[in-house]
């Protein structure tokens, strides 16, 4: 199944203001689901200063901030044995076959399903040229997945922004409110339609942490930095801040089973922040900022902010 609506819609509203860039638009508004009222979860990962979870924290003790101003927290969920929505998101282009990067990453995906919890989903999610493909859409069966896994074969070019772009919209069809995508390329980019900068838009309204797991070559460690830049490594570290998840850059030949135990288990000691804006005023980029009890003990990873109307005024 071909999944690039959006993407077409956005080359063709480029292709329309091409001759009139004197009145640019921005690309944001063209991917963004948000009408201004649209509820806000923010997951949140508290860990302290020797990255050990903290995992006992009450909504009394957080504290919520959106344009540097207190804002309500209106629901909080903290349950460790929770279910999460795992979208992954594949690389299959041709570079893919080097080092045997897509098999080890294939083992990985069978490791993260080998440690699921009743209640979890999963979708699987290709990519290579201009294409991306649904292959499995979300299910607590991940038979069919593992399955389709057998079939897959690298070839083509690599699509990343284009990727992501797609995949986080598609990601809203998850079933739970814990939820992550778990990107495994090599990092190049050299098909895609899209741009970073129309990647930088997208991800201001992305509310999913993205979990990138960067496959570098050996040769990785003796390139310039320009030539680094272009395996877009710091694409990948962008979109998974900007998300609230974490990169991960690893040799095309390490064992990635146990980063899928690592981001398994972050996942379930998320704790999940809502709140409904207010619906008044302008639909624009709001910077989201959270704090907690002790904060000076205290590492928080969160999206960095949400496209929409104003929060409502804190108390």
């Amino acid at each position: 199944m071909r999944y690039g609506l959006l993407a077409l819609a956005f080359i063709a509203a480029l292709a329309a203001g091409a001759s009139g860039r004197d009145a640019p638009q921005e690309p944001a508004a063209r991917f963004t689901a948000a009408v201004g009222t649209e509820y806000v979860q923010i997951p949140v990962v508290v860990t302290d200063r020797k990255g050990r979870f903290v995992d006992d924290l009450g909504r009394s003790d957080f504290h919520l901030w959106i344009d540097a101003k207190a804002a309500p927290i209106e629901s909080f969920e903290r349950d460790i044995r929770g279910p999460v929505s795992f979208a992954i998101l594949l690389d299959v282009s041709g570079s893919m076959r080097i080092a045997d990067k897509l098999e080890r990453a294939k083992d990985a995906i069978r490791r993260l399903v080998e440690r699921r919890r009743p209640g979890d989903d999963f979708a699987l999610f290709t990519f290579s040229d201009d294409e991306v493909r649904v292959v499995e859409a979300f299910s607590p069966d991940p038979a069919p997945m593992l399955r389709q896994l057998l079939f897959l074969k690298p070839e083509g070019r690599t699509g990343l922004y284009d990727a992501v772009i797609q995949t986080a919209n598609e990601l809203l069809t998850g079933h739970n409110s814990k939820r992550a995508i778990l990107l495994f390329t090599d990092g190049v980019d050299n098909a895609s339609q899209l741009t970073e900068q129309d990647l930088d838009q997208v991800m201001q309204n992305e509310g999913v942490p993205v979990y990138a797991i960067g496959m570098k070559n050996a040769a990785f460690d003796v390139l310039s930095e320009e030539q680094r830049r272009e395996l877009s490594v710091a694409t990948l570290e962008k979109v998974a801040q900007a998300s609230g998840g974490r990169m991960f850059l690893v040799s095309g030949g390490d064992d990635l089973r146990p980063i899928s135990d690592a981001v398994e288990t972050e996942l379930r000691r998320q704790y999940v922040l809502g709140f409904e804006p207010s619906g008044e005023g302008d639909v624009k980029y709001h910077p989201i900022f959270v704090t907690v009890t002790g904060g000076g003990t205290r590492v928080v990873r969160a999206r960095r902010g949400y496209r929409g109307t104003a929060p409502k005024v804190g108390k």
